[in-house]
């Protein structure tokens, strides 16, 4: 199994194709698996790594609290110890928050930063509506299948799941493939919650060309946090996706491929 010490952590990766590293990291509660769309059109040009972080896939469980800043040396000890540097860094949801900590500390390991459904985080993030937020809240005794029905009709565009079945069954699979315990979901949750956001570090600390990709439907971070996000960065453009959602690389996959490998040149 692909894995790489970080301190006292372990982190699971795997890796594919060649060429100029692409490192790709998931949002909270999610596995690598979760980027299934994004794998072997990307591996056809570049080498891509796509990790889980703590406390998800076939990284190493956690017992004690930890933040965003932890995670996002997790990736920085990956990049280091594979000689991966300076890397590209995709980072969706969650994902992003990591990314985006790990430039701002380590501007020399990144190269170039893709922000998916993302936010800077701050006082100046707008937040997801309550009853979208409780989807992170435990069910004890649901199944996999019920609780992600329910999540993706709210998390998706208008339509979209009734429209691609397909991608539902897919999904189930892959978040049942690697299922996260309620407590180890908790502790992301309470990493995102408590993350004090890059807002006022970005304009000095992020000078990597970016590329910011945001949904003008998603409900989980709302729009205006990309519109904001791009806007702060100095090298950074926005791309947006009219009616997509929070899951926007299930959902509009082959642009945001086409786009991201343009981007990467």
């Amino acid at each position: 199994m692909p894995t790489t010490p970080v301190g006292s952590h372990v982190v699971y990766y795997d890796e594919h194709g060649e060429g100029h590293p692409l490192l790709l990291i998931p949002g909270i509660g999610l596995s690598r698996l979760t980027w299934w769309k994004q794998i072997q059109p990307l591996s056809q040009k570049h080498r891509v790594l796509a990790m889980d972080n703590r406390d998800a896939g076939d990284s190493a469980s956690c017992c004690a609290p930890y933040a965003i800043a932890d995670m996002a040396e997790d990736v920085a000890g990956l990049i280091e110890n594979l000689q991966l540097a300076p890397a590209s860094v995709m980072g969706w949801s969650m994902g992003g928050f990591i990314a985006l900590e790990l430039a701002v500390r380590h501007p020399a390991l990144v190269e170039k930063l893709i922000l998916v459904a993302t936010s800077a985080g701050g006082p100046t993030q707008v937040p997801p509506a309550p009853e979208v937020m409780a989807v992170f809240m435990p069910n004890p005794g649901e199944d996999v299948e019920t609780r992600e029905r329910r999540n993706l009709a709210l998390l998706t565009g208008q339509g979209y799941m009734q429209a691609h079945p397909e991608d539902f069954d897919q999904w189930v699979r892959t978040v049942g493939a690697k299922p996260m315990a309620p407590e180890a979901q908790q502790r992301q949750l309470a990493a995102v919650m408590t993350w004090e956001g890059v807002s006022d570090q970005l304009c000095q600390g992020c000078a990597a060309p970016t590329l910011v990709v945001h949904g003008d439907a998603d409900p989980l971070v709302p729009y205006p946090n990309g519109q904001r996000l791009a806007a702060q960065i100095l090298n950074a453009r926005l791309s947006t996706y009219a009616g997509v959602g929070h899951l926007l690389p299930m959902e509009a996959a082959e642009r945001l491929n086409r786009e991201v490998l343009e981007f990467l040149g």
